[in-house]
């Protein structure tokens, strides 16, 4: 899949392993970058557990972004990861198909529902994205730090996209 074949220390694997008792699997891309350059690996495992406990912020919202996103922007590889990964937290065919295509369609609360079409704004329309809509984001008691990881998260996804094809055979 990769122009590399990773060859992991024990202490990655071992980490590795831990993902895919939490996920199911392990992204190739993961595996890759813990190949390539385990340190880097590390911060980003900080930020994923960062999500996935944000104080704030539903974990499951972050996947959510990425699907929309990836069905967006046709990364395939994404869409099937993401997908995988709610239909295991108990969303169901219909609701992931909606959010696919309409990110206002989040089968989540409207604040969280408005966060996620802020947060596709400001990565798809950043010129339009203004204060305006920064504090209609704090008027739903969102942060200036809660904003900025939906942000921030939204554009995660073309990345690691353009690195996983950039590595890719």
């Amino acid at each position: 899949m990769f122009i590399y074949q990773p060859s992991l220390s024990k202490e990655l694997e071992y980490t590795l392993g831990k993902i895919k008792n939490l996920f199911g699997v392990i992204p190739p891309h993961w595996e890759l970058l813990a190949f390539i350059a385990p340190k880097r690996f590390e911060m980003f495992i900080v930020e994923i557990k960062y999500l996935l406990n944000h104080p704030n912020i539903n974990p499951d919202f972050f996947a959510m972004l990425r699907l929309h996103v990836a069905n967006k922007a046709g990364f395939s590889y994404c869409k099937s990861f993401n997908t995988k990964l709610l239909l295991a937290k108990g969303y169901d065919k219909t609701s992931i198909k909606e959010l696919k295509e309409d990110i206002g369609l989040i089968p989540l609360d409207n604040r969280h529902k408005f966060l996620a079409q802020k947060a596709i704004k400001a990565m798809y329309q950043p010129k339009e994205f203004t204060l305006k809509d920064i504090n209609e984001l704090k008027d739903l008691s969102w942060s200036d730090s809660d904003i900025y990881d939906a942000i921030d998260h939204a554009g995660f996804l073309f990345k690691f996209a353009r690195i996983i094809k950039a590595y890719s055979k």
